[in-house]
């Protein structure tokens, strides 16, 4: 994984993530365009921001090592939803 390749972060909370990775160190994972997934009888989707008192659309997020369990590619068909999602654009 790269800069700029959307990845998925799970957290050691069930917290699951989706963004376009901006850099990944001893602290953890910084993440542009951050998008918490949520789930909900219609199916998963994305949540309005990534805390419920937070801005709606953060540009970016830290998420400590501590607390990730994993990072991992994201699925095609996500990765094309969070374009949708992030830039309008329909693919």
């Amino acid at each position: 994984m790269k800069v700029n390749d959307v990845v998925t972060v799970l957290t050691a909370l069930g917290t699951e993530y989706v963004g376009k990775m901006a850099a990944m160190d001893t602290n953890g994972i910084t993440l542009a365009d951050p998008k918490l997934i949520s789930m909900s009888e219609q199916g998963m989707g994305f949540a309005g921001g990534i805390a419920m008192t937070g801005n709606k659309d953060p540009k970016q997020v830290l998420i400590n090592l501590s607390q990730i369990v994993f990072v991992t590619e994201t699925n095609e068909a996500v990765v094309k939803a969070y374009r949708q999602a992030t830039s309008g654009i329909i693919t």
